[in-house]
């Protein structure tokens, strides 16, 4: 009977000691393959874990939860072997998470989440109006310039605001035109402060006269470091000053100037200070072509062109038109490709080509596009003023660098301008490659 017990004993603890498998607990390894601490933004966004679980021959393995216990931390998804997650945008102070990978017990991977906080800044500033102007591209830059007005007034000028009134103001260059838009829109984008003031899409002038703070007692500001986001309904910047002192600027709405100091180029009528029809019959005159890309944002090539009854000073009859031309036909060794027949035009169009855009003062009071002026001594009598507005101009090729433009056209009282004009050109400047 001993012997019996002693190996019924026995047997017990053999079988005692023999591993016993718990059909809950896996068997293998969960190893992460992706960082195990992560860093964000405030602005959060999107994060993967990646990982792999290597389980014994004797099951296929056991699916892999997750836990994270903080509500910034949304949209866990637990794949094959990974795990994506989002992370919410922070705007208090710095935090962090844990998200926690288990097959199993004593079978874990923990990654730490760490996201920057939400800066601080000196001043806030909500702005309720955003105004400016559209100044267009200048032979000098590559971006098409835009004058942006964030304030807590309407604005009154470009060159002055309204008593008490703050304006932020930021001349930016973008590579959208809006030349021939009925309203005009803050390009959607990002901007940081130029001190080269090159004129870059993507950019804002650095320049005292340009970008700054016109304070509500009428110091104006200049900025030491900005960036400007604009999207389809806010614009966000974060300035510094030269002593330091940062500043969050936001306005919410849409980008389409609402407070718009002038139209594109100012509708001052009439400009055209006649009453009567102008003829004009000029030989022997002078011009001048600058070449100047696609510098209307059009897609076409422009022609600035210049026309002097004399030089050596200004004297006479003086007109100016921008042709534009099919792109890649214009250029400093192909002058005559402004020979053709053009049509003035006044709106987006489907086709550029061989146009001329109605003559208008900008802002500032410079002539744009299509102009009959009168010099005396190299200064131009705007009583002897008239833009363009409608009809066509004919530019025929006479021999070497020698052309006839015939123009019949009207001003905006509504007076024909018409008659031919005779030159040679005098000079030619490539605007575009300097």
């Amino acid at each position: 009977m001993k012997k019996l017990l002693l190996f019924a004993l026995c047997a017990f603890m053999f079988a005692a000691c023999e591993p016993v498998e718990n059909p809950t607990t896996p068997q293998g390894k969960l190893t992460l393959t992706s960082k195990a601490v992560m860093n964000f933004e405030t602005v959060g966004g999107t994060g993967e874990i990646t990982f792999d679980f290597v389980a014994d021959e004797t099951r296929e393995g056991a699916p892999v939860t997750v836990t994270c216990t903080e509500d910034w931390i949304t949209d866990i998804k637990v794949g094959e072997r990974n795990v994506t997650f989002n992370v919410a945008s922070n705007d208090g102070n710095e935090r962090s998470a844990t998200i926690k990978l288990s097959a199993g017990q004593d079978n874990n991977a923990h990654v730490m989440v760490m996201q920057a906080g939400a800066p601080t800044f000196d001043v806030n500033f909500t702005a309720t109006h955003l105004s400016g102007t559209y100044w267009g591209k200048f032979p000098s830059t590559k971006g098409f310039n835009y004058l942006v007005i964030l304030g807590d007034m309407p604005a009154e000028h470009y060159l002055s605001k309204l008593a008490g009134a703050t304006e932020y103001r930021f001349n930016i260059y973008s590579n959208v035109a809006s030349s021939f838009n009925t309203t005009h829109r803050v390009p959607v984008g990002t901007y940081t402060l130029d001190h080269q003031s090159t004129g870059n899409p993507g950019t804002i002038d650095a320049s005292r006269d340009q970008s700054f703070l016109f304070a509500a007692n009428d110091a104006d500001i200049p900025y030491s470091a900005a960036t400007m986001v604009v999207t389809e309904d806010s614009i966000t910047v974060e300035i510094t000053f030269m002593n330091g002192d940062t500043h969050r600027v936001e306005y919410h709405g849409s980008t389409v100037y609402e407070d718009y100091i002038e139209n594109t180029f100012a509708d001052v009528y009439p400009v055209s200070q006649y009453t009567e029809d102008i003829t004009f019959d000029i030989k022997n005159g002078r011009i001048n072509l600058y070449y100047r890309g696609d510098h209307l944002g059009t897609g076409c090539d422009v022609w600035l062109c210049e026309m002097i009854q004399e030089t050596n000073p200004y004297n006479g009859v003086y007109m100016l038109f921008d042709l534009i031309i099919p792109k890649g036909l214009g250029g400093t060794d192909n002058t005559d490709s402004i020979v053709g027949e053009y049509k003035f035009h006044d709106e987006n169009t489907t086709s550029y080509e061989y146009t001329i855009p109605v003559g208008r003062l900008r802002d500032d009071s410079l002539q744009m596009h299509a102009w009959y002026l009168y010099c005396i001594q190299s200064q131009i009598d705007m009583s002897q003023a008239a833009p363009m507005t409608s009809g066509s101009v004919i530019v025929t090729k006479n021999a070497i660098q020698d052309y006839t433009f015939v123009i019949d056209s009207t001003d905006d009282n509504g007076n024909r301008i018409y008659g031919t004009f005779q030159g040679t050109l005098l000079n030619l400047y490539d605007q575009f490659n300097e």
